[in-house]
């Protein structure tokens, strides 16, 4: 099987590439692929960064409300990767054991971490890269407060990197749109991180 891959390369000349799973998380891997040949992901922040846990890149689709969704979780399917340094999610947020889904925000995790293994789909592995991963996570923060949760702080670079492409390869397989579902949340935006 020739899977799916993907090029990330930033504002600071650094690069990460992918490999993706479709056979592990369809519908991750589908939204990743939909919104990264939409150039969506173009230009848009590392949004947080917590060192020694994740590397956060949180498209919530502004300027565009039809990239703004909710897609299926795929660990609902019982099938998972373990998150690990070195692989990427889907994130999300809610409540419960199984959170809904955003259709854009991925991540890195920074180590092992089991708090979010079977909840947040993994759908990839960083294949070339890994050592900008260490480079982002040790670039200087500050804090930002998250919306409606003051308690809550985000850690974003003090000077901001931005995403200036990804470009993506499937592979002569054309995985379609991906699969929206109707949630009565609303996707947070979090405030003065993303100018176009």
């Amino acid at each position: 099987m020739c899977r799916p891959t993907a090029v990330i390369r930033f504002s600071d000349g650094s690069v990460i590439c992918l490999e993706l799973y479709p056979e592990i998380a369809p519908h991750a891997v589908t939204s990743f692929l939909h919104l990264a040949r939409q150039g969506v992901f173009d230009r848009y922040p590392v949004e947080r960064i917590v060192p020694g846990w994740v590397v956060d890149i949180s498209y919530h689709g502004f300027g565009n409300p039809e990239a703004c969704y909710f897609i299926p979780n795929d660990v609902k399917s019982g099938q998972y990767m373990e998150a690990s340094f070195g692989t990427v999610g889907m994130g999300g947020y809610g409540d419960g054991d199984l959170p809904d889904i955003s259709g854009g925000e991925f991540f890195f995790p920074l180590a092992d971490c089991p708090a979010i293994t079977g909840k947040y789909p993994i759908f990839g592995r960083v294949t070339d890269g890994l050592e900008q991963l260490r480079r982002l996570e040790r670039l200087e923060t500050v804090p930002v407060a998250y919306p409606g949760m003051p308690e809550v702080q985000i850690n974003t670079p003090v000077t901001p990197i931005r995403i200036e492409q990804v470009s993506v390869d499937p592979y002569g397989i054309d995985y379609g749109a991906p699969t929206r579902i109707s949630v009565s949340k609303k996707p947070h935006f979090w405030p003065g991180l993303y100018t176009p």
